[in-house]
C-alpha cells in the first residue's frame, strides 16, 4: 500500500460556504509520475479532472431517510479497454483506497473538526461494473479509521 503523505496533497476547495453539507462533493485525481494527489471539494465533481484512464474517487455526503449521514464513492473498475483490466483495477483499488481516505479526511481537515460526528458516518463504496461479481458496494467503515 502506497504511505500518504500530506505534503504531495493539493486541495482545492470550490464552496461558497466552508461548511456547506448539501452538496458537498470530492474529485480525487492523482499523478502517477509525481504521487502528487489533488482533491476537489465542491456543489459539483470536478468533471473537468477526470481521464480516459478513470483512476478517480469521487465522493458525496449523503443521508438515508432518517437523516443520518454516510459518504458515498463511486469507483469505475472497467477500463478503457472494457473489462480486461477490471479485475486488477480492482485490486488497484482495493490497495489504494485507505490512502484515497485519508487524503480526503485530511484535505477536508476543517470540515471534520466543524461536524466532528461526520468521523463516525459509514462510508460506503460502489464499485462500478459489467462483471456481475464486482459490481458491488461495499462499507468502508468510517473516517475515524483512516
Amino acid at each position: 500500500m502506497s504511505t500518504f503523505n500530506e505534503n504531495k496533497l493539493w486541495v482545492n476547495n470550490r464552496l461558497n460556504r466552508l461548511y456547506q453539507l448539501h452538496p458537498r462533493r470530492y474529485t480525487l485525481t492523482h499523478s502517477d509520475q509525481t504521487g502528487e494527489l489533488f482533491l476537489v471539494i465542491g456543489s459539483e465533481f470536478a468533471y473537468e479532472q477526470l481521464t480516459t484512464k478513470r483512476d478517480e474517487v469521487v465522493g458525496e455526503w449523503l443521508a438515508h431517510q432518517s437523516g443520518h449521514p454516510y459518504f458515498y464513492i463511486y469507483i469505475r473498475l472497467d477500463g478503457i479497454d472494457g473489462t480486461a483490466s477490471t479485475e486488477k483495477r480492482n485490486e488497484i483499488f482495493l490497495r489504494e483506497l485507505p490512502l484515497a481516505l485519508k487524503a480526503i479526511k485530511k484535505g477536508d481537515e476543517s470540515f471534520f473538526q466543524f461536524y466532528p460526528q461526520f468521523l463516525q458516518a459509514p462510508i460506503y463504496v460502489f464499485f462500478q461494473s459489467q462483471d456481475s461479481h464486482l459490481n458491488r458496494t461495499d462499507c468502508f467503515g468510517c473516517f475515524n479509521d483512516y
